[in-house]
Protein backbone atom coordinates (compact mmCIF):
# COMPACT_ATOMS: atom_id res chain seq x y z
CA UNK A 1 0.00 0.00 0.00
CA UNK A 2 2.83 2.37 0.78
CA UNK A 3 4.26 2.04 -2.74
CA UNK A 4 0.93 2.84 -4.40
CA UNK A 5 0.39 6.01 -2.36
CA UNK A 6 3.97 7.16 -3.01
CA UNK A 7 3.54 6.61 -6.77
CA UNK A 8 0.26 8.54 -6.77
CA UNK A 9 1.90 11.40 -4.90
CA UNK A 10 4.71 11.56 -7.46
CA UNK A 11 2.30 11.56 -10.40
CA UNK A 12 0.09 14.18 -8.73
CA UNK A 13 3.09 16.53 -8.64
CA UNK A 14 3.59 16.01 -12.38
CA UNK A 15 -0.07 16.36 -13.35
CA UNK A 16 -0.49 19.17 -15.83
CA UNK A 17 3.11 20.30 -15.53
CA UNK A 18 4.90 20.91 -18.83
CA UNK A 19 7.79 18.50 -19.45
CA UNK A 20 11.24 19.76 -18.57
CA UNK A 21 13.99 19.48 -21.14
CA UNK A 22 17.47 18.49 -20.00
CA UNK A 23 20.18 21.14 -19.97
CA UNK A 24 23.95 20.92 -19.64
CA UNK A 25 23.61 21.74 -15.94
CA UNK A 26 21.48 18.61 -15.49
CA UNK A 27 24.29 16.45 -16.84
CA UNK A 28 26.85 17.66 -14.31
CA UNK A 29 27.49 15.41 -11.33
CA UNK A 30 26.43 17.17 -8.10
CA UNK A 31 29.20 17.65 -5.57
CA UNK A 32 26.79 17.59 -2.63
CA UNK A 33 24.25 14.82 -2.11
CA UNK A 34 20.61 15.86 -2.07
CA UNK A 35 18.98 15.32 1.33
CA UNK A 36 16.77 12.26 1.61
CA UNK A 37 18.21 10.44 -1.40
CA UNK A 38 20.20 7.26 -0.93
CA UNK A 39 23.38 7.05 -2.98
CA UNK A 40 25.10 3.87 -4.05
CA UNK A 41 28.17 2.93 -2.07
CA UNK A 42 31.00 0.68 -3.14
CA UNK A 43 29.38 -2.17 -1.16
CA UNK A 44 25.94 -1.85 -2.76
CA UNK A 45 24.34 -4.26 -5.17
CA UNK A 46 25.06 -1.83 -7.99
CA UNK A 47 28.47 -3.41 -8.60
CA UNK A 48 29.03 -6.78 -10.22
CA UNK A 49 31.68 -9.25 -9.28
CA UNK A 50 34.90 -7.97 -10.77
CA UNK A 51 34.15 -4.31 -10.02
CA UNK A 52 32.12 -3.49 -13.17
CA UNK A 53 29.36 -0.97 -12.59
CA UNK A 54 25.84 -2.35 -12.91
CA UNK A 55 23.05 0.22 -13.25
CA UNK A 56 20.04 -0.17 -10.96
CA UNK A 57 17.19 0.78 -13.31
CA UNK A 58 14.65 1.19 -10.50
CA UNK A 59 16.88 3.77 -8.84
CA UNK A 60 17.35 5.59 -12.17
CA UNK A 61 13.58 5.63 -12.76
CA UNK A 62 12.94 6.91 -9.24
CA UNK A 63 15.56 9.66 -9.65
CA UNK A 64 13.99 10.75 -12.95
CA UNK A 65 10.54 10.92 -11.37
CA UNK A 66 11.93 12.82 -8.36
CA UNK A 67 13.38 15.43 -10.72
CA UNK A 68 10.11 15.72 -12.67
CA UNK A 69 11.35 14.04 -15.85
CA UNK A 70 9.33 11.42 -17.68
CA UNK A 71 11.47 9.82 -20.41
CA UNK A 72 8.43 8.82 -22.51
CA UNK A 73 7.08 12.40 -22.45
CA UNK A 74 10.53 13.81 -23.26
CA UNK A 75 10.94 11.47 -26.25
CA UNK A 76 7.48 12.34 -27.55
CA UNK A 77 8.16 16.07 -27.21
CA UNK A 78 11.42 15.64 -29.16
CA UNK A 79 9.60 13.72 -31.89
CA UNK A 80 6.88 16.39 -32.16
CA UNK A 81 9.18 19.43 -31.95
CA UNK A 82 8.88 21.88 -34.84
CA UNK A 83 11.31 24.65 -35.79
CA UNK A 84 10.80 27.58 -38.17
CA UNK A 85 12.29 27.64 -41.65
CA UNK A 86 14.65 30.62 -42.14
CA UNK A 87 15.42 32.50 -45.36
CA UNK A 88 18.93 33.54 -46.48
CA UNK A 89 18.84 36.69 -44.34
CA UNK A 90 18.13 34.68 -41.16
CA UNK A 91 14.51 35.75 -40.85
CA UNK A 92 11.77 33.12 -40.47
CA UNK A 93 9.76 32.49 -43.63
CA UNK A 94 6.10 33.44 -43.17
CA UNK A 95 3.05 31.68 -44.55
CA UNK A 96 1.37 34.21 -46.89
CA UNK A 97 -2.13 33.26 -45.70
CA UNK A 98 -1.67 33.07 -41.93
CA UNK A 99 1.38 35.36 -41.57
CA UNK A 100 2.83 32.80 -39.12
CA UNK A 101 6.29 31.21 -39.50
CA UNK A 102 6.44 28.12 -41.70
CA UNK A 103 7.45 25.22 -39.47
CA UNK A 104 9.24 21.94 -40.15
CA UNK A 105 10.10 18.90 -38.01
CA UNK A 106 13.22 19.42 -35.90
CA UNK A 107 14.34 15.83 -36.57
CA UNK A 108 15.14 14.47 -39.99
CA UNK A 109 12.87 11.63 -41.16
CA UNK A 110 15.61 8.99 -40.80
CA UNK A 111 16.27 9.82 -37.13
CA UNK A 112 12.54 10.00 -36.44
CA UNK A 113 12.02 6.58 -38.04
CA UNK A 114 14.84 5.02 -36.01
CA UNK A 115 13.44 6.47 -32.76
CA UNK A 116 9.92 5.24 -33.52
CA UNK A 117 11.25 1.83 -34.54
CA UNK A 118 13.14 1.58 -31.25
CA UNK A 119 10.02 2.55 -29.27
CA UNK A 120 7.92 0.06 -31.23
CA UNK A 121 9.55 -2.87 -29.46
CA UNK A 122 8.07 -1.63 -26.17
CA UNK A 123 4.54 -1.16 -27.50
CA UNK A 124 4.04 -4.04 -29.97
CA UNK A 125 4.88 -7.69 -29.33
CA UNK A 126 7.50 -9.24 -31.55
CA UNK A 127 6.24 -12.06 -33.71
CA UNK A 128 7.89 -15.43 -33.41
CA UNK A 129 9.17 -17.26 -36.45
CA UNK A 130 6.99 -20.14 -37.60
CA UNK A 131 8.83 -23.38 -38.06
CA UNK A 132 7.49 -26.34 -39.98
CA UNK A 133 8.78 -29.88 -40.25
CA UNK A 134 7.85 -31.97 -43.22
CA UNK A 135 8.49 -35.64 -43.13
CA UNK A 136 8.16 -37.99 -46.03
CA UNK A 137 8.67 -37.48 -49.73
CA UNK A 138 6.79 -34.99 -51.91
CA UNK A 139 5.81 -36.30 -55.31
CA UNK A 140 5.50 -32.96 -57.13
CA UNK A 141 6.96 -32.06 -60.45
CA UNK A 142 8.73 -28.75 -60.92
CA UNK A 143 5.70 -27.37 -62.77
CA UNK A 144 3.32 -28.35 -59.96
CA UNK A 145 5.64 -26.84 -57.37
CA UNK A 146 5.93 -23.61 -59.41
CA UNK A 147 2.15 -23.33 -59.77
CA UNK A 148 1.64 -23.80 -56.02
CA UNK A 149 4.26 -21.17 -55.24
CA UNK A 150 2.60 -18.72 -57.67
CA UNK A 151 -0.76 -19.37 -55.97
CA UNK A 152 0.74 -18.74 -52.51
CA UNK A 153 2.43 -15.52 -53.69
CA UNK A 154 -0.84 -14.33 -55.21
CA UNK A 155 -2.61 -14.92 -51.89
CA UNK A 156 0.13 -13.12 -50.01
CA UNK A 157 -0.12 -10.06 -52.26
CA UNK A 158 -3.86 -9.59 -51.55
Amino acid sequence: MKKASRANARHADLAGAPPKLATLDDLEVPTVAKPGRAHASSKSSSTKKGGELKINLKAVAAALIDEGYDPAVEIISILKKQVPIYDNSGMPKLDPKTKKPIMRDALDPDTKLRMLNEMLQYTQPKLKAVEMKISGHLDLTNEQLDSRLEMLFAKAMK
